[in-house]
């Protein structure tokens, strides 16, 4: 007989249920975004992406890789339309990929970031940069309370 496993201590479990969380305009226009998780020591920050039909992301870098796992609709790079990543497709986007996708019929992802994403100008200068940090501003911004792991403890 297997013996059961005790239970997890409180911090070492989180859940959330994504349906039940507002959606909130995010860096990329024609996109919002759910927080589903942010790790300040890591830099990895966990999100629902819905990208409205025909949004277009800047020019950016991934300062860290992304994993993202499409749910809905889909997209493709604007320099490969051919290659697309459709409902059921799994991405890797490695650190230091630049791109520019594009969703003409709009889309949902999860997406689990392992670093920060830069947006570029068309001579690849840094115009701006987002992490886990803005992500969680964001967020509570729109009313919500959330606190990253990876923090010390509040004093």
């Amino acid at each position: 007989m297997t013996k059961p496993s005790p239970p997890l201590p409180a911090d070492t479990l989180f859940t959330c249920r994504p349906e039940a969380l507002q959606w909130v305009d995010w860096a990329m226009p024609g996109a919002q975004f759910k927080l589903l998780h942010a790790d300040a020591a890591s830099g990895r920050y966990t999100l629902l992406i819905k990208f409205e039909a025909g949004a277009a992301a800047p020019i950016h870098r991934h300062v860290g890789a992304v994993e993202g796992y499409m749910l809905e609709g889909g997209f493709h790079y604007k320099d490969d339309p051919d290659t697309r990543f459709d409902a059921g497709s799994y991405l890797w986007e490695s650190e230091g990929a630049v791109h520019q996708p594009v969703s003409p019929h709009g889309g949902v992802m999860f997406a689990i970031f392992h670093g920060p994403v830069e947006g570029l100008d068309e001579h690849g200068n840094v115009t701006g940069r987002i992490h886990w940090k803005w992500h969680v501003e964001k967020w509570n911004a729109a009313g919500h309370d959330y606190r990253p792991d990876g923090l010390p403890p509040a004093a």
